[in-house]
């Protein structure tokens, strides 16, 4: 999205830049798992716990709990997909599974 900052015609403008697909929070980290060819699991935690973690590590409170609220509302109804990229860089998005074959070596 470095174009919105470098050319005009971007001023005020608010984009919302997804991937090509709506996974679950599994299914990254079993592509990430799967590409190097090592172990990696998704643990679930109890949301007090989660939210314990995230405002010690962002400071937000309000903010965690925004989150914790749109992560659970992930797991009843998908994550939308947009067509920012394509719209913003002329091109199509690249999946995860593109994402990680690029950065395989920081997954080992």
């Amino acid at each position: 999205m470095g174009r919105a900052l470098t050319e005009d015609g971007h001023e005020g403008a608010r984009y919302v830049v997804t991937g090509p697909e709506s996974l679950s929070h599994t299914e990254p980290a079993g592509i990430i798992g799967e590409e190097p060819g090592v172990a990696v699991r998704w643990e679930e935690l109890p949301p007090e716990t989660a939210r314990e973690r995230l405002t010690a590590a962002w400071g937000n409170a309000a903010f965690v709990d925004a989150r914790l609220r749109a992560w659970e509302s992930f797991t009843r109804e998908p994550e939308r997909v947009t067509g920012t990229v394509r719209e913003v860089l002329g091109r199509p998005p690249r999946d995860v599974r593109e994402w990680v074959r690029d950065h395989v070596a920081d997954f080992r």
